[in-house]
Formats: C-alpha cells, sequence, structure tokens
C-alpha cells in the first residue's frame, strides 16, 4: 500500500505534551504551536500538525473570557451555556465527515493517550469507542463525567489518525504511520498519563505507573512499546524518547509560604481546582524520587530493545525532568531560573498572573503581568512559551542550530494567553481557593458525576474538563 507522503524529516507520537496541548485545550492552534512543530520551522522543515477544524469538545480558554464578573455572586458563577457549546461541538464531530485537506500528520501524538495507545489505538476503535459512548452517535446522550476522558481521546485521535476518513487508513496505530511512512527522525513523548497528571492537577498522591485495564501493567505496556521501537525500519535514522518532567515544578502546585527545605515548600495545593488535595514538601519530594527512578527503567527498557535488535545507535533521550527542573523557580527561589524576554518580561513556572491597572476611573483598565508564563491556565502544560523553551531544550540536546531568544519571543507573541492575560482567570483562581477552603470546612464541595444537571456550578465545569486528561 502507498502511505502519502513518504520519508518525512520529522514525526511525533505520544500524548498531549507532544501534541501542544494548551489550557486543556486541543485545536489547530495549540497544535500548530508545539514544541515539534517550533522545532522543525525553526530547522525548515515541512512539517504538518493536526488542523482540527475545532477545538476537542471544549476551549477552557474561551470559556474563562466568557465568565460573566458584572453582577458577580459565588453561588451563581458558572460558565453560562457551557453545555450548549458542548453539545454543539460534540454534535459537529459526531457528523462524521471529512474535514481536513491533509491525508496525514506528522504529529500524531493524542492528548490523553496512555503508552498502550501508541501500538493499538487506530481511527477505527477510536470509532467504534466514540459510538458506545454516544449511545450510537448521539449528541445528546446522557454522559458521566468519568467518560469524557475516553470521549475526548477517541474523536482526538479518530481525526488524527485518520484525518480524510480514508478506509486504508482506518486501521492504522502510531506506530504503524511511522513504520509505513519511515520519517528521518522520530521523537516519542508518552506516559504522563498513569498517574502523574492526576497528581499535578489535584495534589493528591497517586501512583505514577498505574495499570490500564485494557492494556495491562504499565512496565508491560512500556517493554511492548520498546520493543516496536527497537523494530522500526532502518530508515528511521534518529528516535528522541523524551523522558518524564518534575511534576513538582509544575505550576498548578503553588508552594505555601518561602521556607524551603532541599528544595520544597512546606505544602503545596492545587490552583486550578476545585480538588481539596495538599501535597507536603515531602509528599512532593518523593513522588519527583520515583519520576527519576521511572526515567531511568524507561531509559533501560529502551536501550535494552534496542541493543537486542542492534539498534541503540539511533536512540536518544531528553531528559524533561533535568530541563523542567533547571527552570523551576517556583521552588529554587533562584532568579537564574527565570528567562528574560526583554522589555520587561520575565517568565518562570510560577503561576500565571496579571494585575489589572486603571491611570483613572474613565480609563480602560490594563494588565501588567505580574509571574508565571511557562504554563497555560491549568497550571499543567506549557504556554506557547513554555513549549518554545522546551523546542529550543530538545535543539540544544541533538545539537541543531537555532536562535533561541527569536524561538521564545515568537513563541510568547503568538499565546494570546500571554498577550492579553484574561482578567477572569485571577477571579476563578480566587474563587477555586475560596471554594477549596470552604470545603475542607464544610464538605460542600462534592463531585457530579453527570455532566451538566441543574445547579452544575464553575468547580463542575472544571471538574469536567480537567477530566479529558484521567482515564
Amino acid at each position: 500500500m502507498a502511505v502519502p507522503r513518504p520519508r518525512p524529516k520529522l514525526m511525533v507520537i505520544g500524548d498531549s505534551l507532544a501534541q501542544g496541548c494548551r489550557s486543556l485545550t486541543v485545536s489547530r492552534a495549540c497544535c500548530g504551536q508545539s514544541w515539534p512543530a517550533r522545532l522543525a520551522a525553526e530547522q525548515g522543515w515541512e512539517f504538518v500538525s493536526p488542523d482540527h477544524p475545532r477545538p476537542v469538545l471544549f476551549d477552557l480558554e474561551d470559556e474563562v473570557r466568557r465568565l460573566t464578573t458584572l453582577g458577580f455572586a459565588l453561588a451563581g458563577a458558572r460558565f453560562e451555556g457551557i453545555g450548549e457549546r458542548f453539545r454543539r461541538n460534540l454534535a459537529e464531530w459526531l457528523a462524521g465527515t471529512a474535514e481536513s485537506g491533509f491525508p496525514c500528520f506528522d504529529n500524531v501524538a493524542v492528548a490523553g493517550a496512555l503508552v498502550g495507545d501508541l501500538y493499538a489505538r487506530t481511527a477505527a476503535s477510536s470509532e467504534a469507542e466514540i459510538a458506545a459512548l454516544t449511545g450510537g452517535g448521539n449528541p445528546n446522550a446522557a454522559l458521566s463525567v468519568k467518560a469524557v476522558g475516553e470521549l475526548h481521546v477517541a474523536i482526538n485521535a479518530r481525526f488524527t489518525l485518520n484525518p480524510t476518513r480514508d478506509p486504508a487508513f482506518a486501521g492504522f496505530t502510531m506506530l504503524d504511520w511511522v513504520r509505513e511512512r519511515e520519517p528521518e527522525t522520530l521523537v516519542v513523548q508518552i506516559g504522563h498519563n498513569h498517574g502523574l497528571y492526576e497528581v499535578g492537577s489535584r495534589a493528591e498522591r497517586k501512583p505514577i505507573d498505574g495499570t490500564d485495564p485494557v492494556y495491562g501493567a504499565f512496565w508491560h505496556q512500556w517493554a511492548r512499546l520498546a520493543g516496536e521501537l527497537a523494530a522500526l525500519p532502518t530508515e528511521v535514522k534518529t528516535i528522541v524518547v523524551t523522558l518524564l518532567p518534575k511534576v513538582g515544578a509544575v505550576a498548578n502546585l503553588r508552594a505555601q509560604g518561602l521556607n524551603r527545605t532541599n528544595g520544597y515548600a512546606d505544602t503545596y495545593d492545587p490552583v486550578f481546582a476545585p480538588s481539596v488535595g495538599s501535597l507536603t514538601g515531602s509528599d512532593l519530594a518523593e513522588i519527583d524520587a520515583q519520576v527519576v527512578a521511572a526515567n531511568d527503567r524507561v531509559r533501560a527498557l529502551v536501550q535494552g530493545a534496542a541493543a537486542a535488535a542492534g539498534t541503540a545507535a539511533r536512540v536518544t533521550f531528553v531528559d524533561a525532568f533535568a530541563l523542567t527542573g533547571a527552570y523551576d523557580f517556583k521552588n529554587s527561589l533562584d532568579a537564574a531560573r527565570r528567562i528574560d524576554l526583554g522589555d520587561g518580561i520575565v517568565v518562570d513556572n510560577r503561576y500565571l498572573e496579571a494585575a489589572t491597572e486603571r491611570q483613572s476611573w474613565f480609563a480602560r483598565p490594563t494588565r501588567r503581568w505580574v509571574s508565571g508564563g511557562l504554563q497555560s491556565v491549568d497550571g499543567m502544560h506549557p504556554t506557547g512559551c513554555g513549549y518554545a523553551l522546551f523546542a529550543c531544550e530538545v535543539m540544544t540536546a541533538l545539537g541543531l542550530p537555532h536562535d533561541r531568544v527569536a524561538v521564545l519571543r515568537r513563541g510568547f507573541a503568538e499565546d494570546r494567553l500571554l498577550t492579553d492575560v484574561p482578567g477572569e482567570l485571577g477571579v476563578i483562581v480566587r474563587l477555586l481557593a475560596l471554594l477549596r477552603e470552604l470545603d475542607r470546612l464544610n464538605r460542600l464541595v462534592g463531585d457530579r458525576t453527570t455532566l451538566f444537571g441543574d445547579g452544575m456550578g464553575l468547580g463542575d465545569a472544571l471538574r469536567f474538563m480537567r477530566q479529558a486528561f484521567m482515564r
């Protein structure tokens, strides 16, 4: 079978950090500003990112900007109309028409993917999953909050793995596309959705190598993937495996106070979550140590499989833990770990914050940069600037030429969240902090199990969107 666009310079497989998800959102714009897309652009390589005709199920930043603050009341805080927007978006995805001009993409990573999805998930299996979750394709079908993660992955994968809905490619996995197209360089970035994401988003102690009921144990999945990578055609000259990042460095885990012991604060609370979870510094240090150990084991599995197949020379690793640790200003309080972009803009890994200023009562208010900038609204996925930083670090590791300052400034300028910080975001963050405190005192905030019922508040909507990355 002849595949379209054979022998690309670069292909990418993996999950949300490879696909370019920002603020829990997967869209054409987000994918176009992923770190692999930045890298390819800087090298002058052709690189086709997924051109989603609409965001997958929702656009969190759009919802934040829609928050009505006039006549604001705690009891009535909600994203008005989110249920209708969700159902309309879902109905358009369920229409099942081909909506891309590209027969395949160079970035076939899928946000929310598990390790096993790289060698098992196809557009056809995703289509079947969508039908099962929606009662055969009914956009008004009853959905549980827990089903959102599976539905989000399935819709995204069905489009990303077969954008023109060609029957010839309906059974292709991410790795099948790699085997058939034979890229010169392959990037693999996977493993965050087996518990690591949940630690960072909810501030709760969870295993970072959780078992999946379909694919089995985490390390069984990695062993299978390592073997598949080792057996790829020799035309794939370089395989770049990106290891797991330092979860303690994510902006969503806000350090409480200025005291630091061995690089950790006393406690951490989640910022952009209604969760009442909290981690001590020793908890987080222990989890980060588990990440280091997991990275060592991934490295050993991939190297071992490649050595057995005689393909070890083409494998290289990007130490995402060291990379994120190098810019961990939040925990280190070391100013050298901030990044000065010029023009008064200094970004770091604290949660995004801006201040509203008004020169006079009649003047239009403006937003002044205060802190953060490397991670987006969810406090987990990078901003456009954060992805640009990752692209620069990978290019440095691979010995690829690039203009670091220009790449970073372009990444910042092209992310609207950074150039036009919504004032509503600060309102939401403060409201969530109040809801968490009330819940700790009175157990007022319960987890809703169904979508968009009567009285669905802000916290319920955020749980729904966050669930897209918890399967």
